[in-house]
């Protein structure tokens, strides 16, 4: 792994420069809700652990599953941006976890079934050894999380496990089980 970081650290972030020379980040490059266009790109399948490797993060795989439950709608859809005229990059906005009215806007490079790059416009977002939790949040959910049939959509509803104050049994003196139990062993 040492010797991998090594190695990326002498390159720059070539998905950045394709960004920024493109245009791929103005308002007029027209971006297509993955959901709404009917088109699922090929984007490769990853375990959480082969992520863990292509990112080299541990921290940011844990929040993957938090931050992609947040994203992912009631109805199960996740917002992915595809292009048409570029079939091996995708995008999305993420929304911070610290300033509410922030979203940063990542974009990710893959083919032959495998990713290849990513920049996110977050302040550690163009780095190459390792990424931002960001772009890890969307490769955990396109290429492992979307593919489990039990992935829990949207926000977790934690009042289920509230209980309702008119369905709490009585409680039990602990001096009645006791004659209840010392009269059922004098009848026995």
């Amino acid at each position: 792994m040492a010797a991998k970081m090594k190695y990326l650290s002498k390159h720059s972030n070539t998905l950045q420069q394709r960004i920024s020379d493109e245009g791929l980040d103005k308002r007029s490059h027209k971006w297509v809700k993955m959901n709404e266009c009917g088109l699922v790109p090929e984007f490769p399948t990853y375990t959480e652990d082969e992520i863990r490797e292509l990112t080299l993060g541990v921290y940011q795989v844990k929040m993957a599953k938090c931050d992609s439950q947040e994203h992912v709608s009631e109805d199960g859809v996740y917002d992915i941006l595809i292009d048409n005229v570029n079939d091996d990059l995708l995008s999305a906005k993420i929304q911070s976890r610290h300033t509410s009215a922030k979203q940063y806007q990542c974009w990710i490079g893959y083919f032959d079934g495998a990713v290849h790059s990513w920049y996110c416009k977050c302040k550690s977002g163009s780095r190459v050894v390792g990424c931002c939790a960001h772009i890890v949040s969307v490769i955990w959910y396109m290429s492992y999380a979307r593919h489990l049939p039990d992935f829990t959509k949207g926000v977790r509803d934690w009042s289920v496990g509230i209980l309702d104050a008119s369905n709490v049994p009585d409680p039990i003196d602990e001096s009645e089980r006791e004659e209840e139990n010392a009269h059922s062993d004098m009848e026995e």
